[in-house]
């Protein structure tokens, strides 16, 4: 991760003295670049799925919302979501609006040593208080990953009969993994990208030349895609 490489770089100037003006110019170059907002911005633009016009798409027995939205937080009396709750909003509104017949959560509990509540109950909650019939909602709480994302939906989507295409909604950036995770167990999907990060490209002072700890957080979540679907490609996942 960038903060790493950033604080990598300027260890080995304490320690390696011979070497000391070399990784600090290194580490000071890495976070100039690593806080850039213009470049990360590129990187997003470069990296995430384009989104599509809601009227464009035709329509699609089944729409699957993928968790990693969500946090186990106190009180229990609601649901927490995170900066990528456009998952579930857009999920309702293609619904509303007669573009996904039933809407598939799949995502269970990211903890290994405790319990924690699924991450698809707790999507559940947000459609049933968006009055979402229940008959229309599928449960898929099991899966940690999105191998498993994948795995689990394509036996979900079985035992309910469905064999046609269906919708793939999740974000932006995360696309390219989770399709190819899909296609690969043998789904028939279109992608749905939502949360954007990337925006239009600004030429202003902020942009170009004053440093943000917003830019990093962007750099790690491309690097982190990048590296997951290297590694997902080792494993044959996608």
């Amino acid at each position: 991760m960038p903060i790493t490489l950033v604080v990598m770089a300027f260890l080995l100037c304490i320690v390696w003295k011979r070497y000391r003006k070399l990784f600090f110019t290194m580490g000071f170059a890495l976070l100039l670049l690593f806080t850039n907002t213009f470049l990360s911005n590129l990187l997003l633009l470069a990296w995430e799925v384009s989104p599509q016009p809601i009227a464009s798409l035709p329509q699609y027995p089944v729409g699957v919302v993928l968790g990693g939205i969500t946090t186990d937080k106190e009180p229990h009396d609601r649901s927490h979501v995170t900066g990528d709750a456009d998952r579930i909003l857009h999920a309702v509104q293609l619904y509303r609006e007669g573009k996904i017949e039933k809407i598939l959560l799949t995502g269970g509990s990211g903890k290994l040593l405790v319990d924690s509540i699924p991450e698809a109950i707790s999507l559940q909650r947000i459609l049933r208080n968006a009055q979402i019939p229940e008959r229309d909602i599928l449960i898929e709480a099991a899966s940690r990953n999105t191998r498993e994302n994948a795995l689990n939906s394509q036996n979900m989507l079985k035992e309910n009969g469905i064999t046609s295409k269906v919708l793939l909604i999740t974000s932006a950036y995360h696309m390219r993994r989770a399709k190819a995770c899909f296609k690969k167990v043998g789904v028939e999907i279109d992608g749905f990208p939502v949360s954007m990060r990337g925006q239009e490209i600004q030429f202003t002072p902020d942009w170009l030349i004053i440093p943000s700890s917003g830019a990093i957080g962007n750099f790690e979540v491309v690097i982190r895609e990048i590296v997951g679907t290297v590694a997902y490609w080792v494993a044959g996942y996608v």
